[in-house]
């Protein structure tokens, strides 16, 4: 499987701390069936800035780590990048980092509770500028919470939305895994994502979340929202998404991810 999100890059915002703590994620992440890991710290003004270089020396350094410890995972460059009015030109200049370091497919954040101002305009300007908009968690966004319409919108611009794992699992609270399950029966998120910052409480662990989703929509198009969706997304093409079929009575993935329970 690929985790497109996640905080594994050490000591760069509110992720993994240490270099040592990196390790054991990336080994939780390789136990749990995870191969391809993409690091996306914060790219936010006034909070974390972590440009694409710094990113990408990160990376580099910290797969070599792996490699030395014999972790067999791959990580790859990415950001979570937060709203901002020159988001486009950061992308184009390269300061702002993409996932793969494709250049095109941006993982955007908006605030959790702030209103975005003019949205649909800036992901309209972000598809005219040849970009791939992947909304990070918009189901804990209160902007979409609100009225899904508002989230429906920017999807008919092209966009696309990640659900993370911990929504689907009730970590968050019932109100958001009942919004969860809104958003995947409607198809209208396309992969799934640990967004994990560590081991314990948000950890890197992708197969619940699959076999939780597989009771809802099946395993077909559950497992494809960890293996082929986000293979989509690094390669930076627009992934194949026929409709959710209806859930099964019983799901064999769920049964064989949660150990035949």
């Amino acid at each position: 499987m690929i985790d497109l999100h996640t905080h594994i890059l050490p000591g760069v915002d509110d992720g993994v701390p240490t270099l040592e703590a990196a390790i054991d994620f990336a080994r939780v992440a390789v136990q749990a069936g995870t191969r391809t890991i993409v690091a996306t710290p914060h790219y936010r003004d006034g909070f974390y800035m972590n440009p694409r270089e710094q990113v990408l020396e990160g990376v580099r350094a910290l797969n070599a780590a792996l490699r030395e410890a014999a972790v067999d995972v791959v990580v790859l460059p990415g950001a979570e990048v937060h709203v901002c009015s020159d988001l486009i030109e950061r992308v184009k200049s390269r300061h702002a980092p993409t996932l793969a370091d494709n250049g095109k497919t941006v993982l955007f954040e908006l605030s959790m509770s702030q209103y975005p101002v003019d949205l649909e305009n800036l992901v309209f300007q972000m598809r005219l500028a040849g970009l791939q908009v992947l909304f990070a968690h918009p189901e804990r966004i209160r902007y979409f919470q609100e009225d899904v319409k508002r989230y429906e919108a920017v999807l008919r611009l092209g966009a696309f939305g990640q659900i993370t794992t911990g929504s689907v699992l009730g970590v968050f609270g019932e109100s958001i895994e009942e919004f969860s399950e809104e958003l995947v029966r409607k198809g209208l998120v396309h992969v799934v994502a640990s967004d994990a910052h560590n081991t314990r409480g948000r950890p890197p662990v992708l197969n619940d979340a699959v076999a939780r989703i597989a009771g809802w929509i099946g395993d077909a198009h559950a497992l494809k929202m960890a293996t082929d969706v986000p293979q989509a997304f690094l390669e930076a093409r627009d992934p194949e998404l026929p409709p959710p079929p209806p859930p099964p009575k019983r799901s064999i993935l769920s049964r064989w991810l949660r150990g035949g329970e």
